[in-house]
Formats: structure tokens, sequence, C-alpha cells
């Protein structure tokens, strides 16, 4: 028993069995982002890079900017938007967007893009991408990673314990406190990120598409406007390239990026371009327009 033993020996197990819990947590989770669908990897629609780069959340933020562009959606300076018009868009994901602003007056951002994050036209792209093994079903990352934490609160537990123990008798602590606070930290960042997990094969998919994209960077006002939908599929709608919309919805959201819990997330500034993973060549990721139609459409 641990008890027995004295300060230095059980900080010295205790360094021990935190390197190993987290070996343990490490390779569960390099188990569980490995993917094992042998579907092959078709070119990715807009909405369905979104899903990739972002998760549910950069989907619906997507749209949003893919329908201001389009003159759809418009925003007031208390962070809301309003519809202008009844989208005659194929884009299921537009449709689900439009539907939501009309069912409530002056639909705040913050509210919106959690709500219509659950809707099915936005699942079913997650489910495409599983099917793909792009991305691993929320479901199935979390129980992994909750298994691969076993041993880190299982070590915790047992400290939290000593350090009671000590306390009660009049041991120094403090080294033994700092340790808990390390693993407690340490099960935060392995386990946080649990949520929404791309796989390896997705990070590759969404590599090859943020360089592609990046290589084909718009450099005139209205191309960077046309391609606002591109630029928020990447870095959220903190890039929104007009600082007054952008101010606004920010203001709303009350938050200066995406918050989707994939990892490897970043605010490139581009357009969809030709690749094994965005849009077809030769094409911009404009507001109603850009390619595929809207880009692909939503995955409709």
């Amino acid at each position: 028993m641990p008890w027995g033993l004295s300060g230095p020996e059980f900080l010295q197990l205790y360094w021990i069995g935190l390197a190993l819990a987290v070996l343990v947590a490490i390779v569960v989770r390099v188990r569980v982002r490995a993917g094992h669908s042998s579907q092959p990897v078709r070119s990715l629609d807009m909405d369905e890079l979104a899903y990739l780069a972002g998760g549910p959340r950069r989907v619906v933020e997507t749209s949003i900017a893919r329908l201001l562009t389009a003159g759809e959606l418009r925003t007031s300076r208390r962070g809301t938007v309003q519809v202008t018009s009844t989208t005659n868009s194929l884009n299921k994901v537009d449709r689900a967007v439009i539907t939501d602003s009309q069912r409530y007056t002056n639909r705040t951002v913050n509210l919106m893009v959690p709500a219509v994050s659950k809707d099915g036209a936005v699942t079913e792209i997650g489910r495409r991408l599983e099917e793909m093994g792009l991305v691993v079903h929320p479901d199935v990352a979390k129980s992994a990673l909750r298994k691969g934490s076993i041993a880190l609160w299982v070590l915790l537990a047992v400290g939290v314990v000593r350090l009671v123990n000590g306390l009660a008798i009049g041991a120094p602590v403090g080294y033994l406190a700092l340790l808990l606070l390390l693993t407690g930290a340490v099960i935060f960042i392995l386990t946080r990120r649990g949520k929404n997990l791309r796989t390896r094969k997705g990070n590759v998919v969404l590599s090859e598409a943020r360089t592609s994209s990046s290589s084909r960077m718009a450099t005139s006002d209205d191309a960077l406007y046309a391609g606002a939908a591109g630029l928020v599929l990447f870095g959220g709608l903190a890039v929104y390239p007009d600082l007054a919309v952008r101010s606004s919805l920010l203001a709303s959201s009350g938050s200066g990026s995406s918050y989707s819990g994939y990892s490897g997330d970043g605010g490139s500034y581009s357009s969809c371009s030709s690749s094994s993973s965005s849009c077809s060549s030769g094409s911009s990721c404009g507001g109603g327009g850009g390619c595929g139609g809207g880009c692909g459409g939503g995955g409709g």
C-alpha cells in the first residue's frame, strides 16, 4: 500500500504512474483517430469541408456567411440576423438557417448556430464524413477518451487520498499538491477535445484543402467578398471580410473564433479551389454561387 511509503518514495512512484497513465491515454487517442474506413475519399463540397475544418458549428457559420453574401440574410447592430428573402437554394443547410431565422424574430447568431448545428441537414454531413473515415463519431470519441483517462483518474484519486492523509498527520504535501494539479491539467488537455475528432486521414484531407485554397488566395476586394464563405469555412466568423458585419456577428456570438473542438483548426484566409478535398477547379466559395452551386449545396 502507498501509505507505508515515505514521501519521496510515493512521489517517485506517482511520477512513474503518471507517465504510464499519460502513455495509455495517448495510445487510446491515437487509435481512435486512426480511422478504419476503406471507402475512398471523394471531392468534398463546401459544407463537408466546413464540417471537417470546424465541426457542425462551422457548417452553420459558413452557411450564414454564404447567405449574407447572397443578400438573403442581413445583420443588425445588435448582432441579430434577419431574412431578407426566401432562399431558392437547393442547399439543405441554407434552408435550415433560413427556417430558423424565420421562426424567431431578430435571431442572434449565438442562439442560431447551436440550434441549426443539430439539424438533420448538418448531422447528415457528419455521417458522410464518418463513412469516409475522416471524422470520429462523437460518441465513439468520448467513450474512447473516457476509457483512456481512467488510469489518470485512479492516479488522481490515490494522490488526493494521500494528500488528505498527509494533511491529517501534518506531513509536508507541497510537491504532492503540485503533482495533483499537474495530473488534473493533463486530464483536461487529453479529454477536452473529445467531442469532435478528425482522423489522421481527415487531417491530411484538410491540410491539402488549406494548401490548395491558400495558393489561390483572392487578391481583389470583389473576389475577397465573393469568397466570404470560403474564408469562414477555415477560420470561422472571426475572419468574415466585412468589418461591420464581422463585428456584429462576433458581438452576438460573444466569441472571436469558432470553437468546434477539432484539433489543428486554423484561420486560413482562402477560397475554395481544386483538390481532392475541396470544391471543383476554378471556382470560388462565394455567397449563393461558387463551386458546385454554392460549393456543393451542403451535401443535399
